[in-house]
């Protein structure tokens, strides 16, 4: 029998926690409706790396199914935060680009992860904060690596 002390079930306690917290944020800071904020994400580092998306690669690059990124899409794309853009290779294809309201949320969501971090590590060493960050990075490399959108880890400091 699997117990509650195991790591999966520890992992499923902890998203659901940091998700909840994540929404409450968010909605104190006026964007509640946001489903998937990390898809806007996905969407900034694109553009600053010079690329724009297709509904497809976003969802390859989140490893979500591309039904589940197309009901997103199309929550933010009613909501004003992201438009499709014809390809200009080929008609067929529309690409998926941030608006500026999408941008401004990218910042206000970054505020809001970023307020959920500091709550789920106080207490935490800047030490302990690294070592749990490289221990993470490595389990998301055994389970496939990284998402493509996430910069490559810091490198450990060695003390003296």
């Amino acid at each position: 029998m699997y117990c509650a002390d195991e790591p999966s079930a520890i992992f499923h306690g902890l998203q659901q926690a940091h998700r909840k917290r994540v929404m409450e944020q968010q909605s104190a800071r006026g964007v509640a409706e946001l489903g998937n904020p990390m898809l806007l994400l996905v969407l900034l580092h694109g553009e600053e790396k010079g690329k724009v998306f297709s509904q497809r690669e976003v969802a390859r690059t989140m490893r979500l199914s591309p039904a589940t990124v197309a009901m997103s899409l199309r929550s933010l794309e009613r909501q004003g935060y992201v438009a499709r853009r014809a390809d200009e290779h080929d008609q067929r294809r529309n690409r998926v680009v941030l608006t500026e309201k999408g941008r401004q949320a990218v910042g206000t969501c970054g505020q809001a992860f970023r307020a959920v971090d500091e709550q789920m590590l106080s207490g935490f060493s800047r030490q302990e904060r690294a070592q749990l960050t490289s221990f993470l990075l490595r389990m998301l490399e055994n389970l496939g690596g990284p998402p493509e959108f996430l910069p490559p880890p810091p490198q450990a400091k060695e003390e003296s």
